[in-house]
């Protein structure tokens, strides 16, 4: 043991003088050999397409909580750039692969689902945006509890959405549209509002919505009878693309059908292009005659803090007056301001408001001895044209009907924008005057563009029917980052 103990302690003290005598040794580590700036790529850009509408009660019509597609929708798309672009009906695995980057590829052909398409393997730092992907649906349904003119923008799918739009008033139908194009599940949370607050009822939360599947849910089950809706869909899991579907009856005649398209954040100036009025006196005839208040035009307002709001119609007719109306929505509260006595004409809307609102307006139009006599389209407020947008519109040409482009100026000089098809070159200067509003007949795949910041939709017109599409500006963000290792 003694020996031990000897042992140790000189091998100690061998070390001690090891480490007090060694030769000091330098380290040193070149963080700048270690590091980079290294690009990030963003998201594949995916826009969501809601396919046909859906019938209630199945093919009974009686089934409750049962929803089912009717017929199918005229899918357009168009895409140019680098990667390939990925065609994948919603619930179906395996997508039909295109590759980009020998030309801008067409496509029109029917569908019968809700459809992704996805840019996917595009190359780092390759643009994202309507120019690479653009598509629209078209469905003209004839049916006898369903007959309009449906139309939409393909989306980009979002965590919070807001949709200012529809009634589940006597004789209308909104059902609340939620696709998940991913591979995860979602789950949903609602919030509704109506002219008297937010609707505080259970079933709200924790809303469903499977992997690569669309749930349909029917507004009226947790907001009955109100004729002024808005709706908040923020979503964790998974990201999604959502719409409400408004259908009107009359007893058992149809007046329509469209979609409710998500709307942008809320503004102290919403600008609303393509308010096309068409049929006056079958319109008045219905809403005033037969005591149909909301077979008309409408500008519905929702103001999260409330808001004094200032509404204008300008007309692209310089001999054609609009309107203008004023009034108060109280905070929390939806507020639709009925729009009469427009003459037949092409317009826009401007709303004006000392706090930020979301605005949308609902264009009727009559056709007296057509089936429906009335059908009508929700337009959202539009961003400014700061940079070039493709739209995919449909074929729709005189005299079974028509495809425009409307255009609107807020400010109070002329501003013009430029329209080219994306099929021939050929381009278009559009001159838009001040506080005012111009319109291009179009069809086929279009670029929009202005450095002058006007603004744009796009108005269908098919058989005396309506509808309209948005021009969207879908981009993942993407970034540079520096890395260092220590």
């Amino acid at each position: 043991m003694i020996t031990r103990a000897i042992a140790f302690v000189a091998t100690s003290l061998l070390l001690a003088g090891a480490l007090v005598f060694a030769p000091p040794v330098g380290l040193s580590v070149d963080l700048g050999s270690a590091s980079g700036s290294f690009d990030v790529k963003p998201a594949d850009q995916s826009l969501v397409c809601p396919g046909p509408l859906f019938v209630t009660g199945g093919a009974s019509g009686t089934d409750l909580g049962v929803f089912e597609r009717t017929g199918s929708t005229t899918l357009r798309y168009s895409a140019e750039g680098t990667g390939a672009l990925e065609v994948k009906p919603i619930a179906i695995q395996d997508p039909a692969v295109t590759s980009l980057g020998s030309g801008r590829i067409y496509f029109a052909g029917e569908i019968t689902n809700s459809t992704e398409l996805r840019n996917t393997g595009a190359s780092v730092g390759s643009p994202q945006g309507s120019m690479v992907v653009t598509g629209s649906t078209t469905q003209l349904v004839a049916i006898d509890s369903m007959r309009g003119l449906a139309a939409a923008s393909c989306q980009q799918p979002s965590g919070d959405i807001w949709l200012v739009g529809g009634s589940t008033a006597a004789g209308r139908e909104a059902l609340l549209i939620l696709t998940n194009p991913t591979p995860n599940d979602a789950t949903a949370d609602l919030t509704i509002y109506s002219d008297l607050g937010e609707i505080e009822v259970a079933g709200l939360s924790g809303i469903s919505v499977l992997a690569n599947s669309t749930t349909v849910l029917s507004i009226a089950s947790f907001a009955p009878t109100v004729s002024t809706l808005a709706v908040q869909v923020q979503t964790s899991g998974a990201k999604l693309a959502a719409w409400i579907q408004h259908r009107v009856m009359n007893g058992t005649e149809s007046l329509g059908v469209d979609y409710v398209y998500p709307s942008l954040a809320p503004q102290l100036e919403s600008v609303i292009p393509g308010f096309v009025v068409r049929g006056t006196e079958a319109i008045n005839q219905v809403a005033v005659t037969e005591g149909i208040a909301d077979a008309g035009h409408s500008v519905r307002v929702f103001a999260p803090t409330g808001a004094e709001v200032t509404i204008q119609i300008v007309s692209t007719s310089a001999e054609v007056f609009g309107a203008v109306f004023t009034g108060t929505v109280e905070p929390g509260t939806v507020r639709d301001f009925p729009i009469t006595d427009l003459l037949d004409g092409n317009y826009s809307v401007f709303v004006t408001s000392d706090q930020p609102v979301f605005a949308t307006a609902k264009a009727a139009i009559g056709n007296d001895a057509g089936t429906p006599r009335i059908d009508f389209t929700w337009l959202g407020a539009s961003e400014p044209l700061t940079e070039a947008r493709a739209i995919m519109t449909s074929a729709v040409i005189p005299p079974d009907g028509a495809s425009y482009l409307v255009f609107a100026n807020p400010i109070n000089e002329a501003r013009s924008a430029t329209v080219t098809s994306l099929e021939t070159g050929v381009a278009t200067v559009v001159s838009v005057p001040a506080q005012g509003s111009s319109l291009l007949g179009i069809t086929g795949a279009a670029s929009v563009s202005s450095d002058s910041g006007v603004f744009a939709s796009v108005a269908l017109l098919l058989n005396g029917q309506i509808s309209s599409l948005a021009l969207y500006q879908p981009t993942n963000l993407g970034n540079s980052v520096q890395v260092r290792f220590r």
